[in-house]
């Protein structure tokens, strides 16, 4: 009879495990070994109510009854145990508690306990380093003889009821002379108080009237991440940055229109042909070309091109004006990009030219797949356009020469300035430079060395810059004329501020990046925030102007709180905590007030606290001081008392990531639109698995998005893709560091343990043009950006393990299920058509940078060449246990409208085939020390 107590208390076959049983302990009894059975209730749930003693129509009670033998006997739902002695009694609690439980030896990361708050931590019970799908529990109990009661005893039960819940396998018994891990001392004595006497040491003391209010207070007391009180003193000790002012600059100089204009009144004054390049509309250009007839009559022709993506604007204002009559085929010959020590690329001109075959194709009615390019290493031009195999025109751009920030590689963007010809016959070139090109120069060269050097950089100090930051920011306030123009292709726009925006944020990262492995020999990757402010001046001959700011970081020791003591008041609630910063004691009364807040976009705080499916969690506090919240969603849990680790036992979890980059802003809405899908019509499915979601990871980075697209909506704002301070704080998960952005998927690994983790991403909706770091993407990014490769795609990584064979299975068959999922639907259609113009313009060129794994339906990248490989990504930290690792991509940086509504729809089908593939995976359980746990990782089929 002992060993089918639980069995009968808890039906296998159910995935909610929650004790319903009154246990009617007379109020003369006093059985010690009672603790141990309640710890073993907890051990058996994954849910508890905190009604063992009070009748409540439980649907089991225990009852008890002196008799002269000691045994436990069972009638319909009553479980009767009759005892000779009390003593008897508690050893026949203990025996049960103990029965089937084998003593647990596994390599599971041990929990520890070093600040009070830990008692009760986000994740259950103690601290601990690593996630692990299991948690054993090795606590003593020691109960002063003194101070048993009746009364105590019971919250005592509760306290280990509660700890039993957290774990999964546990070392019985609690009340023992044995050496266990963590031990809770609870005595007599004349203050009401917690104290964490030493390491994995905590006391509890009171008087015998208040012990029991003080121990209910305790054992009841929720994390303050599932919005209790416990540890909210701690979480406001969260070390928010004040940025003051520490170096300000302006700057200011002619356009490059007046430079153009000054320059040509100091050439010869006979008659010449003039070729002027400038970054402006076409209709500034042409009013500059009537000022300029009227200021030089020497000037025979006057041509005013674009100095911003030259080739486009020629080819369409110039060469194919040019022709009379109809015309089939365009091909472009373009001169190979690459250049000694450049950052270029082959198909840097092809880029420069795009999107001209469908621009071509709007004006003229020529089918886009008509214009064709090509790539020449020995033709002397950059451009040489045919139409229908005759040689039309032939052009080379304005160029200049610039050195790379990391000093050892250069640059080769278009230029402003003039060419003079006589009789057909170059005289004079002059390249002025651009407005943007020279203040990029005055900033790099000049203006960010003067900020450097006002930096507090400690060399000795290898966590500065990484785990915190050099600065809190660099603002950069810059003002010219220049080219802004939407193309009516698709999301497509052509403007030199956005360039010079793209230009500014990554180079200032990288060359920080340079000067920390010049330093410290490892790139500075938090050196602070890059927000540049680029306004549109349209007037061409206006001076350009430039404010920069940088803003202190106040270094600062981040100080641990570490909870000593935690006192009661007579009537057991918490009133003062003695918490230490360092040596620094601070003694505050209790307040159970978060002072932070969460970033209530999408009405996060208070939009699902109706549906019994979520529960809202605090998972930390950002580097600016937000609230990142997630959200379990799960089937109704009644309890406030759960184990995630327990719930992902019985059921498959998956844990989806979204607003990690908050410029690619369709995640967001996106997974919120499919949780409340699935919880109003689909409830069904969270009886068989578990999400949980981080909707919007990084809030910071989501203000700095609202801030920059006041002015320009529809820019891509990088600026806002990384953290406050320029971080991908992937890279600093599972360290401490002052960005709780880092913390949070890392304390749901530790919560939950889930099987699936999948991060919703973005990439540009359109062309990325970055003329000052070889007209590419940044050399951070291992791969192209600079036009969508799809509307949507895939990324999968596993890890090279014993577990590589199931994973890379899991990786395949989901692949399949995805591309499956969007036959015939508009949006493989829009990949198709994507994937094209990523090859024409890109993977024809140059394969490796331009890689595209095809399935069909949807691009699939499984290759390990291309998936990400730092040690925080789950797969690759975790591989004994999670079973796939997703990173999904959708063109939304920065969508609108139907096009917005589009992303989240693809975001959507992309997630809705993940949870689909869980759902059709069993849960297979295998016998290990005595007990079931669920198969890791699972095997998706």
């Amino acid at each position: 009879m002992n060993s089918k107590i639980f069995s009968i208390l808890f039906n296998k076959n159910e995935t909610i495990k929650k004790p319903s049983l009154f246990i009617n302990l007379p109020k003369n009894l006093v059985p010690i070994g009672l603790i141990n059975f309640c710890a073993r209730l907890g051990l058996e749930s994954n849910e508890i109510d905190f009604d063992l003693f009070q009748a409540s129509n439980q649907q089991y009670s225990m009852e008890f009854l002196q008799h002269s033998s000691t045994f436990i006997s069972q009638n319909g739902s009553i479980f009767t145990l009759y005892y000779e002695t009390e003593s008897s009694l508690s050893t026949l609690l203990s025996t049960i508690a103990s029965e089937g439980v084998a003593e647990t030896h596994t390599d599971i990361p041990s929990s520890y306990y070093e600040s009070l708050s830990h008692l009760w931590s986000a994740y259950g019970t103690g601290e601990k380093d690593e996630a692990h799908p299991q948690q054993h529990l090795s606590v003593k109990i020691n109960l002063q003889q003194e101070i048993m009661s009746n009364a105590i005893i019971k919250e005592v039960c509760y306290l280990a009821l509660r700890l039993g819940l957290y774990a999964t396998s546990v070392s019985l018994p609690v009340v023992t002379e044995e050496h266990r891990h963590f031990t809770i001392d609870i005595k007599q004595g004349t203050a009401n108080l917690m104290e964490l006497s030493s390491r994995n040491v905590i006391q509890i003391c009171g008087t015998k009237d208040c012990l029991p209010t003080v121990l209910h207070s305790i054992a009841k007391e929720k994390h303050v991440s599932e919005g209790g009180l416990f540890g909210v003193w701690e979480l406001n000790e969260k070390q928010v940055n004040i940025a003051d002012l520490l170096y300000e600059t302006t700057w200011e100089d002619e356009s490059e229109a007046s430079y153009i204009l000054n320059a040509l009144q100091d050439e010869p004054n006979k008659m010449l042909d003039a070729e002027i390049y400038l970054t402006a509309s076409k209709k500034n250009r042409d009013e500059y070309s009537v000022d300029l007839y009227k200021k030089f009559s020497n000037l025979k022709t006057i041509t005013v091109r674009s100095a911003f993506k030259t080739g486009l604007y020629w080819i369409l204002e110039e060469v194919l004006p040019s022709i009379s009559g109809h015309f089939e085929q365009v091909k472009i010959i373009c001169k190979d990009g690459v250049n000694k020590n450049g950052l270029e690329q082959h198909n840097r001109w092809i880029m420069e030219l795009y999107p001209v075959d469908e621009l071509i194709e709007m004006q003229y009615g020529i089918p886009k797949e008509h214009v064709q390019f090509e790539l020449s290493s020995t033709q002397q031009h950059i451009y040489s356009v045919y139409v229908d195999d005759l040689l039309i025109a032939e052009l080379n751009p304005l160029i200049s020469e610039l050195d790379y920030v990391d000093g050892q590689r250069k640059v080769y963007p278009t230029t402003a300035g003039y060419r003079l010809f006589e009789d057909g016959k170059l005289v004079q070139e002059n390249a002025i430079l651009s407005d943007r090109e020279r203040f990029y120069k005055t900033y790099i060269n000049e203006l960010l060395p003067q900020i450097v050097g006002e930096l507090n950089i400690d060399v000795t100090n290898r966590d500065q810059g990484q785990l915190f930051p050099l600065f809190d920011r660099i603002e950069i306030d810059f003002t010219s004329s220049g080219i802004e123009e939407e193309l009516n292709v698709k999301q497509e726009a052509n403007s030199s501020f956005e360039a010079l925006y793209e230009d500014l944020y990554f180079n200032t990262l990288d060359y920080f990046n340079e000067l920390g492995r010049r330093l410290v020999n490892q790139p500075y990757q938090a050196p602070g925030g890059i927000i540049p402010f680029i306004h549109i001046e349209e007037n061409i001959y206006k001076p350009i102007k430039s404010v920069i700011r940088a803003y202190k970081w106040h270094e600062k020791t981040n100080l641990v709180p570490v909870t000593k003591r935690i006192l009661f008041n007579q009537e057991g609630q918490f009133e003062t905590v003695e918490m230490y910063l360092g040596n620094y004691l601070k003694v505050m009364e209790m307040n159970d007030n978060l002072k932070y807040n969460i970033k209530n976009v999408y009405q996060l705080s208070t939009r699902y606290q109706n549906y019994s499916e979520v529960k809202l969690n605090y998972g930390d506090i950002s580097y600016k001081g937000n609230v990142i919240p997630f959200f379990e969603v799960t089937e109704p849990i009644t309890s406030d008392f759960y184990s995630g680790l327990k719930k992902s036992d019985e059921k498959h979890t998956i844990v989806f990531e979204a607003g990690h980059h908050p410029n690619e802003v369709s995640s967001t809405p996106a997974i919120l639109e499919l949780m409340e899908d699935i919880i109003c019509h689909h409830p069904e499915i969270l009886k068989k698995i578990n999400i949980i979601i981080i909707p919007l990871s990084n809030p910071d980075g989501y203000e700095i998005m609202e801030s920059l697209t006041k002015e320009h909506p529809k820019w891509k704002h990088h600026a806002a893709r990384f953290n406050a301070v320029g971080l991908e704080f992937a890279y600093v998960k599972f360290q401490e560091s002052v960005f709780g952005e880092a913390n949070v998927l890392p304390l749901i690994l530790k919560k939950w343990a889930p099987d699936i983790v999948i991060d919703d991403h973005g990439i540009p909706a359109r062309e990325w043009v970055q003329p000052f770091a070889g007209y590419a993407c940044p050399p951070i990014f291992p791969v192209s950006y600079t036009l969508p490769s799809a509307k949507i795609y895939g990324i999968g990584r596993y890890a090279d393990y014993d577990t590589r064979e199931v994973q890379a299975t899991n990786l395949e068959q989901v692949a399949e299920k995805v591309n499956m999922i969007f036959e015939g639907t508009i949006f493989a259609q829009e990949n198709t058509y994507w994937r094209e113009r990523y090859y024409k313009y890109g993977t024809k060129w140059d394969p490796q940078k331009y890689p595209i794994e095809e399935m069909g339906n949807i691009n699939f990248y499984r290759s390990m060449e291309v998936t990400p490989t730092y040690a925080s990504v789950s797969i690759l930290r975790y591989p004994q246990w999670v079973a796939l690792d997703i990173i999904s991509e959708v063109s939304d940086e920065i969508v609108y409208d139907e096009e917005l509504t589009s992303c989240i729809e693809a975001h959507k089908l992309f997630n809705q085939a993940i949870i689909e593939a869980a759902l059709s995976t069993k849960v297979t359980k295998i016998k290990q020390f005595g007990r079931y746990f669920k198969k890791r990782p699972i095997e998706i089929r």
